[in-house]
């Protein structure tokens, strides 16, 4: 059995929304994931670099990241 968390939240032009596996935020504090998307060219600038950096933090389990930029 799977317990999902389900929540709305209103995105506006220029938010950026990150869903990741707990192989990124096991390994990756947020505030670093917030400044890596914030800084990146595009979302998958973000993806990668995301996953590298969990991989150099130890990568203890698999990392699944999307980015989405609200046009």
């Amino acid at each position: 059995e799977v317990e999902v968390d389900v929540f709305t939240e209103a995105l506006q032009r220029g938010d950026q929304l990150i869903l990741c596996s707990d192989g990124l935020w096991e390994m990756v504090e947020d505030a670093e994931i917030g400044r890596i998307v914030a800084r990146a060219r595009s979302p998958q600038d973000a993806c990668h670099t995301l996953i590298q950096r969990a991989n150099r933090a130890g990568g203890e389990d698999n990392v699944t990241v999307i980015v989405v930029k609200m046009e």
